[in-house]
């Protein structure tokens, strides 16, 4: 059996030990929930910077759903006003990331991509706390994790 040394910085030497480094199978499911958290906090950011929303900050992404979805309270305006929101949206990640192919149609995908990853990410990690050399499948799209990794800045 090999001897693995260990080298520590922090002044307290070395040390010498028989078990070897296991590998951490969860890293690519936290890379996927650090994705996730970083997009969602990028698109609140872009939400709350457009200057058109009635309260004074989106504090979660179920506030970013209901003005895509055109559901939030608009008193005085006609249409549909979620149209608006997906399309400045779109807009954003397109001039501030360079995202080809989120349009106003598909902008609500994105973003509920971005939730269902966040949500399903967090829970596998949770149930995983003490055993971390096997890590289950995360499902997502593979084009709005493309689109996630751009916006979180992970290409």
């Amino acid at each position: 059996m090999a001897t693995y040394q260990i080298n520590n910085s922090f002044g307290t030497g070395s040390m010498n030990s028989t078990i070897p480094p296991t590998m951490d199978r969860m890293f690519p499911v936290s890379t996927l929930n650090r994705i996730a958290i970083v997009a969602c906090e990028r698109i609140m950011l872009m939400m709350n910077n457009t200057g058109m929303l009635l309260q004074p900050k989106i504090q979660n992404m179920q506030q970013v759903l209901a003005y895509l979805s055109g559901q939030h309270i608009d008193v005085g305006c006609c249409g549909d006003r979620g149209d608006f929101f997906r399309r400045k949206l779109a807009e954003e990640l397109y001039l501030t990331y360079s995202v080809h192919g989120v349009t106003h149609n598909n902008i609500f995908e994105v973003v509920s991509g971005a939730i269902l990853l966040e949500a399903d990410t967090r829970l596998i990690l949770s149930e995983s706390t003490l055993r971390r050399d096997v890590a289950p499948p995360v499902k997502i799209d593979p084009q709005v994790l493309d689109i996630l990794a751009r916006i979180a800045g992970i290409h």
